[in-house]
């Protein structure tokens, strides 16, 4: 009896810990949301620029992401993490003193490649910690649990940064650079109980080792045909959707036209739309074969009302509430995703193969915002808002077509052979 209670216990305080962490690095990274693209447009950028920027970022994610996710596999998810958030604090202080584009290009890849050494060490360290530990419940509702925790970081620092922003549109960065330094120490104090490594990597192998990790993570994403799916599918909404991350709030600043403030209300709003998407999540009973149907029909809502939303694009309160039903889909679709992803792969090579998904992503995302900044600037936001919705209705059909397949850990089969 007292073995359970302490076996418990740990459970509940790497839980903690997890959620801990997942906390202080979505706050640290939440001051530029909704400030980001009207800054970059208050520096003298196009659409097509602002669009370019991240499209840059996300070039310096498909590079690097897995090539660090393997980093994170051979040498510790915690390193990584503390690399990254450092990566993070230079880029946003040369974002705070830019003023010409390809300054800002330069920053944007600094970011990316901190942000690839932070992607996925926070869920391949609280997976494995929890793993290793005996938690052997379904994952959909600790998952469901970090995106409202993460959602409810951006959204608090969000709103200051929108209100600071209207004060000095640049000091936003000051606040994320700190931010990052906070959950560079909090990550570096909490991340700990990582699994053993099983090979000890003197330094002059470590580039040899991650080599070798990266070609067998891609191969193993390219072998399991559910993992490679999931990704392929990560990509097309990741296309549709990215440009929009960076237009509602370029129009609904200008429509408004009361301050920078308002952006920072908005995407409250639009942040607890997800939250309860993601409560409803927890409340519905999990089931593993029910989640394909589920994720498709959430990304089918959630294409209908970003289409709607650019269909009456010149009302944009009736357009801000398509957009709050878009968001109430796809937060209760992201815990789902994540964790049906997340049942695929063993421990080794977790880190590698959600880089291996988020490579994807980049893809997707790089394409998609430099055409959307096309033809926003061709044709308007709200036509490319409905461009992305038609887009984004690609992939319910792939999620529906892998729903039989069993949840066979990839690197599990062929230890068993």
């Amino acid at each position: 009896m007292e073995a359970a209670v302490k076996h418990e216990a740990k459970i509940r305080g790497i839980i903690r810990r997890y959620y801990a962490v997942w906390w202080i690095y979505s706050f640290a990274g939440g001051f530029l949301f909704g400030v980001y693209p009207i800054f970059l447009k208050s520096r003298g950028l196009t659409q097509f620029e602002i669009n370019s920027v991240l499209a840059t970022y996300f070039v310096v994610l498909f590079f690097t992401d897995v090539p660090t996710g393997a980093f994170a596999d051979a040498l510790g998810r915690r390193r990584s993490f503390v690399a990254g958030t450092l990566l993070r604090v230079t880029a946003f202080i040369v974002y705070f003193f830019a003023h010409r584009y390809f300054v800002f290009l330069i920053a944007e890849s600094i970011d990316g490649i901190g942000t690839t050494f932070c992607n996925g060490a926070i869920d391949a360290w609280g997976v494995d910690a929890l793993d290793e530990a005996g938690y052997d419940d379904v994952k959909d509702r600790l998952f469901s649990r970090i995106s409202q925790i993460s959602s409810a970081a951006f959204m608090g620092s969000a709103m200051i940064g929108a209100y600071v922003a209207d004060v000095n549109i640049a000091w936003p960065w000051l606040l994320g650079a700190s931010g990052f330094l906070m959950s560079c120490a909090i990550g570096a104090t909490l991340m700990h109980d990582e699994k053993p490594r099983a090979v000890q990597i003197e330094f002059r192998a470590i580039p040899k080792h991650i080599a070798g990790q990266v070609r067998d993570g891609v191969r193993a994403g390219f072998q399991a045909e559910t993992v490679l799916w999931l990704s392929v599918a990560g990509a097309i909404t990741f296309a549709a959707w990215a440009p929009y991350w960076l237009e509602w709030p370029i129009m609904f600043n200008e429509r408004f036209n009361i301050g920078v403030w308002i952006v920072g209300w908005i995407y409250c709003g639009l942040t607890i739309a997800r939250m309860i998407g993601a409560e409803v999540m927890i409340r519905i009973a999990a089931d593993e074969y029910l989640r394909a149907g589920r994720v498709s029909m959430l990304i089918i809502a959630a294409s209908i009302m970003l289409f709607a939303a650019g269909l009456f694009g010149h009302r944009p309160v009736l357009s801000l509430a398509m957009l709050f039903v878009m968001n109430v889909a796809t937060g209760g679709m992201q815990p789902l995703v994540q964790s049906w992803f997340n049942e695929q792969i063993e421990s080794s090579q977790r880190a590698t193969l959600l880089s291996f998904s988020s490579t994807f992503q980049t893809i997707g995302g790089s394409a998609g915002l430099l055409l959307g900044g096309v033809v926003a600037d061709a044709s308007g936001i709200p036509f490319e808002w409905q461009m992305a919705g038609l887009i984004s209705l690609i992939a319910a059909p792939i999620y529906w077509s892998i729903r039989s397949r069993p949840a066979i850990p990839v690197g599990a089969a062929s230890t068993a052979e």
